[in-house]
């Protein structure tokens, strides 16, 4: 299976992306040990559409209501009934990721998950590697809610280096552990 490359102005994309999801604005104002996924995933989708519409603002100038609208059409997301995200079918099972970013000639999946645990990772690697087979590129949030963080201090590792950027470079997937 061939991948989507990843030119300069792709990567900057991913990572503008990836910077809004985990801003300090989100994940410093919200308590998410606290909140479900889907308050968390609520909370973050004005920060991911205002970001998005500065960026097509910019760099396609557009008026930033339409820009606004534009992104609103090609964000797709669990919580929107009307702009909901389409189901892959893998292993007779549906799957869906969080959020869909359509834009830019991309097709970029996001999955957020929280959790304390190592079957709590793994479960979101599982489903970041299915949506890799047919979105060009993954962004997998990870939440931390241990008490004493041992997951995000743990990310400096050898193996999980190394792991981190296997999911890179094999499968278009940007692992990010907050």
């Amino acid at each position: 299976m061939s991948r989507a490359n990843k030119s300069q102005k792709r990567s900057e994309f991913i990572d503008l992306i990836s910077e809004s999801i985990t801003h300090d604005e989100v994940l410093g104002t919200i308590d998410y040990k606290h909140k479900t996924e889907d308050q968390i995933k609520k909370f973050i989708h004005p920060h991911l559409v205002e970001s998005l519409t500065n960026y097509i603002a910019e760099n396609e100038n557009k008026d930033k209501e339409v820009a606004e609208e534009y992104v609103k059409k090609n964000l797709k997301w669990k919580g929107n009934k009307t702009n909901a995200v389409s189901h892959i079918l893998f292993m007779g099972t549906e799957n869906r990721p969080d959020m869909v970013v359509d834009m830019n000639g991309l097709k970029v999946a996001i999955e957020f998950k929280k959790g304390k645990s190592g079957s709590d990772v793994r479960a979101g690697i599982g489903q970041s590697i299915i949506y890799s087979t047919h979105y060009d590129f993954v962004l997998y949030l990870f939440i931390d809610i241990s008490d004493d963080k041992i997951i995000k201090n743990a990310q400096g590792g050898v193996n999980e280096t190394e792991f981190v950027e296997l999911l890179w470079e094999q499968y278009n997937i940007k692992f990010i552990v907050a």
